[in-house]
C-alpha cells in the first residue's frame, strides 16, 4: 500500500474519465466540469498514456468507451460514487431537519415542482431549501439529496422508490404539419411522416416503435432525426416543423398552450405510475421530506389523456 500514490492516477483524472464515460462526450463532460473540451481531451489522452490502453473511440461529436474503457469504468465510477456518498454523510448532518435538498429532472422541475415549491417555502419559512434541476439521471448523480423526482423507475438497489402520478405520451407537431395530414388520427398516416426520436443513455423510453406498435402499426424504415438526451431540443425541432415528436403530457403542456405545438388527436399511450419519488437508502428520511411529499401528492394534477 505504500506505493499507492505511484500506482494510482490522480483523482481529478478519474473524475474527468467518469464524466466522459457517463456522457459519451468530451464536450458534455467539459461543460459539466467547467473545463474546456481541449482540457478534457488532454486529460483523457494522458490517462490513456499512463495506462497504455485506448479508453475511448473518438467520433465526430461523441465518444464510445472501448473494452478497456468499460473495464476501468466498472471500478472507477462505482468507487467515485462510494467516496462521494461517504463524504456527503460526513458533511451533512442527517438530523438537520431545517434543510431540504430536492433533485429533479428538468421537465418535472417545471411541471410539478415550480407550481408548489413557493407554497412549501412559505409554510416552512425557516427551511433551507436547495433544488438541483439536472438532465443527469438520479441513479448516476453524485449530488447529495433528500428527495428526488424522476420519470421512470431505475436504481431500486440505491433508493426507496414510490410512484406518485401517471403520465402519458402522444404525438405533437407544428400546426403546419397537422394541417397537412388528411387523417390525423390514423396511425398509418403518422407512421409515413418524418418522425423525431429521443434517446438517453440507459433509458428505455417509449419510442415510435413501441408507441405505434400499441396501435397495431409498424414504423417503416426511413431516415429520422435522433436527439440525444435533450428533450428541449427535441421539442424545438418539432416546433420548427422538422417532424412529429412524442410529447410527455406533463412536460409538453406549455408548448401546447402557446400554440407552438399542437397535439395530434386520438392517439395517446398512458404511462401508469411513471412519475416517481426517490429517497436514498443510505440516509434516514427527515420529517420535512414526509411533509413535502404529502403536499406534492395533493398538488399533482391529473394527467391530460
Amino acid at each position: 500500500m505504500a506505493n499507492l500514490r505511484q500506482r494510482l492516477p490522480h483523482l481529478n483524472t478519474l473524475v474527468v474519465f467518469d464524466a466522459a464515460y457517463r456522457l459519451n462526450s468530451f464536450s458534455r463532460a467539459a461543460s459539466e466540469l467547467a473545463l474546456s473540451q481541449s482540457s478534457v481531451s488532454r486529460v483523457i489522452r494522458q490517462l490513456e498514456e499512463t495506462l497504455g490502453v485506448r479508453l475511448f473511440d473518438r467520433g465526430r461529436y461523441d465518444v464510445a468507451a472501448t473494452e478497456a474503457g468499460h473495464e476501468l469504468a466498472t471500478t472507477v465510477c462505482r468507487a467515485l460514487r462510494d467516496i462521494a456518498q461517504t463524504t456527503d454523510r460526513l458533511r451533512i448532518k442527517n438530523d438537520d431537519t431545517e434543510a431540504l435538498t430536492i433533485y429533479t429532472d428538468l421537465s418535472l422541475a417545471s411541471s410539478l415542482l415550480a407550481p408548489c415549491i413557493g407554497e412549501f417555502q412559505r409554510q416552512n419559512p425557516s427551511l433551507r431549501l436547495r433544488i438541483i434541476a439536472s438532465p443527469e439521471p438520479i441513479e448516476h448523480t453524485v449530488e447529495a439529496f433528500d428527495i428526488g423526482l424522476q420519470e421512470g423507475r431505475w436504481g431500486d438497489d440505491q433508493f426507496h422508490i414510490e410512484a406518485i402520478a401517471d403520465d402519458a405520451i402522444f404525438p405533437v407537431c407544428a400546426p403546419s404539419i397537422l394541417a397537412g395530414l388528411s387523417a390525423a388520427s390514423d396511425p398509418d398516416e403518422i407512421a409515413r411522416q418524418p418522425l423525431l426520436n429521443l434517446q438517453q443513455e440507459g433509458r428505455n423510453w417509449p419510442d415510435w416503435s413501441s408507441f405505434l406498435r400499441a396501435f397495431g402499426v409498424a414504423v417503416p424504415h426511413k431516415t429520422t432525426i435522433t436527439v440525444i438526451n435533450t428533450y428541449a431540443l427535441y421539442l424545438d425541432l418539432a416546433e420548427l416543423g422538422e417532424g412529429i415528436a412524442l410529447g410527455w403530457a406533463r412536460s409538453v403542456q406549455d408548448h401546447l398552450n402557446s400554440g407552438r405545438l399542437v397535439r395530434i388527436p386520438g392517439l395517446t399511450l398512458p404511462l401508469p405510475d411513471f412519475i416517481n419519488v426517490y429517497r436514498p437508502k443510505h440516509r434516514p428520511t427527515k420529517p420535512i421530506v414526509q411533509d413535502f411529499l404529502r403536499m406534492l401528492k395533493r398538488r399533482v394534477p391529473p394527467v391530460d389523456l
